[in-house]
């Protein structure tokens, strides 16, 4: 399996390189995906309710060296 991935600014060109490929001829079926770059309201909500916890304690929270080790342990390094 091969991935590429092809970043455009323009809309416009982004649906007209997905036309293209999805009416080429692959030997193989081809994936494609668009990927979001903007927030959702839903996805800022949901973060300025986290950090509005954190505020309120912040002993609940940890470093992202105590989550690595925490993660390494729990999966594996």
């Amino acid at each position: 399996m091969k991935t590429i991935t092809v970043s455009l600014q323009s809309d416009k060109d982004a649906e007209l390189l997905m036309g293209f490929i999805k009416s080429a001829k692959f030997e193989e079926e081809v994936e494609t995906y668009e990927d979001q770059d903007e927030f959702t309201d839903e996805d800022i909500a949901e973060w300025d309710r986290r950090v509005e916890e954190h505020e309120k304690d912040p002993s609940k929270g940890r470093s992202v060296d105590e989550f690595i080790k925490e993660m390494k342990h729990k999966y594996g390094s």
